[in-house]
């Protein structure tokens, strides 16, 4: 049988123990360990023009860590949070690298995708690998090139990317906070 390897590298009681230790620890795991075992599958979608997983992925991690981090209040507390990571973490300069700006069209999609996979905003959103830009309307159709908004997405987690500055955007009562929600998720599930 295999293993889990991003999850069974130790003990849930020493896991468990790590993530309660202290604010630093509980959220390098989770971004460490997104990193080097979810991320790896998803740098590989966009040369596999493997699109559908590819948002599935991306949006998964972006709540994950969205949920944590920002927290949002309801209704729509899981949009808020994947608008603001796209805002905080991924982000370009130019407009048509600012997704942010389409989150509601890309967080609508991946719902569509995830729970429903036809849906009538499939004859409204093109995927064009060749674009060089990030996204674009036209005429009525979001055209996104998807390696670029993978690769934006990637960017954050570079080594010196914009998600290990996390530090510097909390409190420290902030970071215990963003601790405490990475446990209780961790006791939950």
């Amino acid at each position: 049988m295999g293993r889990n390897r991003a999850h069974n590298s130790e003990s849930q009681d020493h896991r468990l123990n790590r993530l309660k230790s202290n604010s630093v620890e509980a959220i390098e795991t989770l971004l460490n360990s997104m990193s080097s075992y979810f991320n790896n599958e998803i740098k590989i979608t966009p040369s596999n023009q493997q699109t559908s997983l590819m948002f599935l992925g991306v949006h998964a991690a972006a709540l994950t860590i969205g949920e944590v981090f920002f927290a949002n209040e309801k209704p729509d507390s899981m949009f808020k949070d994947y608008k603001q990571f796209l805002e905080v973490f991924v982000d370009g300069d130019t407009e048509d690298l600012k997704f942010s700006i389409i989150a509601k069209d890309i967080h609508d999609w991946r719902n569509i995708l995830a729970h429903q996979w036809l849906g009538s905003m499939g004859h409204r959103i093109e995927y064009d690998y060749k674009t060089t830009s990030g996204w674009e309307n036209k005429d009525g159709t979001l055209v996104i090139n998807p390696e670029i908004y993978c690769n934006s997405y990637l960017s954050a987690f570079a080594t010196k990317g914009r998600i290990w500055k996390y530090n510097s955007m909390f409190t420290p009562e902030q970071l215990s906070e963003v601790q405490k929600r990475i446990v209780a998720k961790f006791e939950m599930h």
